[in-house]
């Protein structure tokens, strides 16, 4: 089943404007006051679960059905242009079946394009049914000569045929799934009810649902989603005629690759980077909220296995028919060399934060070829002396502790024992990376750390995939150092850069960030395009109205780049211009959030611009653009790689107000907090936004009025940060309803008002 790739809550007006070189933008409103909402699509999952529970449908004895059928039909379907036919399909709001008539619209090699008579020539005609039919039979954006069937077929292995005919049913209709004109939406599914022979509403074909409404497959992007549904679902298919009963993660983290290989985007990694310490296995179908953190788990390890053992690894590991952690490992061991789950497991966590494959010589294995891949986000200790910090881990989880500043860096940690506990060390440097293991229980020692190594970060991990218990289990370390009041860089960046926007003189780039308690600003950097000077201020962030800045905390402020010769694309890694303005004598207090703002002047080439990059996220927004023509502040997002947004390279350094105290610095809020949920009234999503000083067990819920529980948003340990969760509630009436934050020393409760 597969869900949304880019999870937005509002609907914002859309325009597209030139990005240098090669890319269009899509402009979207920073305030938006209108309660209607964008479509998107979401998981299928629940709702399938729950319509086979209701109707008795054991998938169980359809996998062992369908591994003993005789087939029901021996010449085929034989479907032409022209064809009508009564589909069985299931209604996922009354969790009923119902047939529905319907036209076949083209006959291709591999499949046989069926269109809901209701939806011809509104929502579908021949130029879509004809696109679908090519994309499923001849080309993909990864290869101009193989459509999805041939490549999930290739990559995957042999699809079911209970009917005889080769060819694949797509089935576009108006899948009943309670969407109501705003809000999520099912995409497309494959349901194994059809693979049955017995039960009385299959359709006894390989056939696969595709929704032509909302899902807008008349536009290049409404076609394109819809593609990588159905190489997302077409595997599921497959997977289904070898592992009817797989483990959920394993199935979908192959779906997840299956979009990759057939040359779709990946599906959205910033949930996973917020989440790596979770029990690999996990998935959490019943909670619309947190099954995003699964699937975007199982697609950067879906990833991480294809680039390094290709698609081969899919192919043996449903060819051998033994699911979960036994058969991944089986078919790792029959590799030459061999290896095992563990070990690649360890490996993939590596990658996912320091993302090098030049580290190990000769290996690809602490890396990703993929572009845009984003770091996980480490928790950041400023000062090396900690004493006894406790934390914990969970099974087939990670977590991530960088040190960022200091010298001559010392750690020991207490694991209690626990042999399924490991750590490796990160060690990176201007020149130099390295990965070494950690021995519990002993001094660890980093003597060039702040010379050749400026971040030592450690990974924590718990590979026993046996354990009685998620856990979490405990730990904790004490470490050493000399502590030097360096400035922490704030960057919510962490790309190269992709260009610059062609705006107009007298627009603004902007970026707002977040207070760090007890600091002040040190400087601020900028990457600049070429030689020669922007303009600009530092202002306190505004609290309410349309503007991003308030009080003037500095302003004018010029930073001047000298560079001799400006770069060309494809653009130097690192970057060379990037240029530092020191702000010490302003004496700026950054334990508030601040605005750092340059106005855009002349034309380019012939005046310099701060550098952008794309950066894919789900998260608050930092970077914002101001239009001089509309007079509003806005955000772009990149229509040419759906689910990322653009973010300016300007970034911010604070350093420790105190004098002469040695504490730590997180990149954390300072306090709980629970926000006003936005917007409200709603109808029928709203996103809720909360605060986390430190990790805590967090439950989020929401009661109507009667104090009657009616939906769970969050349960489970968070680390420090900032959150935002969206609650739909297209399921409930319209009135009062009441959301609580409750960790284990705070409690806050909001109202928020639905109005259908």
């Amino acid at each position: 089943m597969r869900p949304l790739k880019l999870f937005l809550a509002f609907l914002f007006l859309a325009t597209t404007l030139s990005f240098s070189q090669e890319r269009a933008l899509i402009q979207k409103e920073q305030q938006e006051k209108s309660s209607d909402l964008e479509s998107y699509p979401v998981d299928v999952r629940p709702y399938l679960e729950k319509f086979n529970k209701v109707n008795g449908i054991d998938e169980k004895k359809i996998g062992e059905e369908l591994q003993h059928a005789v087939l029901h039909k021996t010449t085929g379907w034989n479907f032409t242009v022209g064809s009508t036919k009564n589909w069985f399909a299931s209604d996922l709001t009354s969790n009923a079946f119902y047939s529905t008539s319907s036209t076949c619209r083209a006959v291709g090699t591999n499949c046989y394009v069926f269109v809901e008579d209701s939806l011809w020539n509104t929502r579908v005609n021949q130029t879509v049914v004809d696109s679908v039919m090519n994309a499923f039979d001849s080309v993909t954006p990864a290869n101009a000569s193989k459509g999805i069937y041939q490549t999930d077929v290739d990559a995957f292995g042999k699809v079911p045929n209970v009917d005889g005919d080769a060819k694949i049913i797509i089935f576009i209709l108006n899948i009943r799934d309670g969407y109501t004109g705003s809000g999520g939406y099912v995409a497309g599914y494959f349901h194994s009810i059809n693979e049955s022979l017995t039960y009385a509403y299959s359709n006894k074909a390989e056939i696969y649902y595709l929704d032509a409404n909302p899902a807008d497959l008349l536009s290049a992007g409404g076609l394109q989603e819809g593609m990588s549904t159905t190489a997302h679902e077409f595997q599921h298919m497959i997977h289904f005629n070898y592992l009817p009963n797989d483990e959920t993660f394993f199935n979908e983290s192959w779906s997840l690759a299956a979009e990759v290989i057939c040359g779709y985007s990946l599906f959205s990694q910033s949930y996973y980077n917020n989440e790596t310490n979770h029990y690999l296995l996990d998935w959490r179908s019943d909670d619309n909220t947190l099954v995003l953190n699964d699937y975007s788990r199982g697609a950067k390890f879906g990833l991480y296995l294809y680039e390094q053992y290709g698609t081969s690894i899919f192919k043996n590991y449903l060819a051998n028919k033994v699911s979960g952690i036994t058969g991944v490992n089986n078919c790792l061991q029959s590799l030459s060399p061999a290896t095992d789950f563990k070990t690649v497991l360890g490996n993939w966590w590596v990658a996912n934060y320091l993302n090098d494959q030049s580290v190990a010589p000769g290996l690809t294995k602490w890396g990703y070829n993929y572009s845009n891949i984003i770091k996980v986000t480490p928790k950041t200790i400023n000062n090396p002396n900690v004493t006894n910090a406790s934390d914990a881990v969970y099974t087939l989880g990670a977590k991530y502790i960088s040190f960022i500043a200091g010298t001559n860096l010392s750690i020991n940690f207490n694991t209690s024992g626990s042999a399924d506990i490991k750590i490796k060390a990160i060690k990176t440097g201007a020149s130099s990376k390295a990965v070494e293991d950690v021995t519990p229980g002993t001094d660890y020692s980093v003597p060039d750390f702040g010379t050749t190594y400026n971040n030592v970060s450690f990974m924590v991990y718990h590979d026993n995939q046996d354990a009685s218990s998620q856990g979490p289990f405990a730990f904790s370390y004490t470490s050493t150092g000399t502590y030097e009041n360096k400035p922490i860089e704030i960057a919510y960046d962490t790309q190269e850069p992709a260009g610059i926007l062609t705006l107009a003189p007298g627009d603004s780039v902007a970026v707002v960030f977040d207070g760090v308690a007890g600091c002040k600003l040190d400087s601020i950097s900028v990457a600049l395009r070429q030689a020669g000077s922007v303009y600009g201020g530092i202002y306190g962030a505004a609290t309410s109205g349309g503007s991003l800045g308030g009080k003037i905390l500095a302003a004018p402020i010029t930073v001047t780049s000298t560079i001799s010769t400006k770069p060309s694309s494809p653009y130097p890694i690192p970057w060379p211009n990037w240029v530092t303005l020191d702000v010490r004598s302003n004496n700026i207090d950054a334990g508030s959030p601040f605005v750092v703002s340059f106005l855009v002047e002349g034309t380019y080439p012939a005046t310099n611009r701060v550098m952008i990059t794309d950066y894919e996220s789900t998260a608050s927004y930092h970077s914002f653009f101001y239009q001089k023509a509309t007079g509003k502040w806005v955000y772009y997002s990149d229509s040419g790689n759906p689910g990322f947004i653009f973010l300016n390279l300007i970034r911010a350094y604070v350093s420790d107000n105190a004098t002469g105290v040695e504490k730590v610095i997180e990149l954390t809020p300072s306090s709980y907090a629970l926000d006003q949920n936005y917007p409200n009234p709603f109808n029928p999503s709203t996103t809720i936004k909360f605060s986390l000083p430190k990790k805590s067990f967090v439950t989020l819920k929401v009661f109507d009025v009667l104090g009657k529980e009616v939906q769970t948003l969050v349960q489970d340990e968070r680390a420090g940060g900032n959150y935002e969760v969206t609650f739909d509630a297209t399921k409930l009436t319209s009135g009062v309803y009441f959301y609580t934050l409750q960790t284990d020393n705070f409690l806050a409760t909001k109202k928020l008002v639905l109005l259908k």
